[in-house]
């Protein structure tokens, strides 16, 4: 199966108390998803916007950062993360970040069921 191109979306506080301009890209809408994924989306950070921390339950969350560089907060834990980073969140834990470059913070961000 190929599913064609998506439009970009901009938003604002991302994971409900995110802070700052951010976009979305959505690869599959929810009548393509696949069986054990919730989310499939390229999010690009503006300098300062942040995702606010929030916990997974029943599923983990991937994020494989791809051009810039932040801070991550791992379970209560800021680390520093950069492209090239993939930060993984698993089912019960918590996680949040922040753009604390000068340009664009990109990441893919995956959540998979289960």
């Amino acid at each position: 199966m190929i599913i064609g191109k998506h439009e970009a979306v901009n938003a604002d506080k991302l994971g409900g108390d995110g802070k700052g301009n951010a976009q979305l890209y959505n690869w599959l809408g929810d009548e393509k998803m696949c069986p054990n994924l919730s989310l499939l989306t390229t999010i690009t950070l503006e300098p300062g916007a942040t995702v606010s921390d929030h916990p997974h339950h029943g599923e983990a969350e991937i994020y494989c950062l791809t051009q810039g560089s932040g801070e991550y907060n791992d379970n209560g834990k800021t680390v520093p993360v950069k492209a090239g980073d993939v930060t993984i969140c698993y089912d019960g834990e918590m996680h949040g970040l922040k753009n604390t470059g000068g340009g664009e913070l990109v990441f893919h961000a995956i959540i998979v069921k289960g």
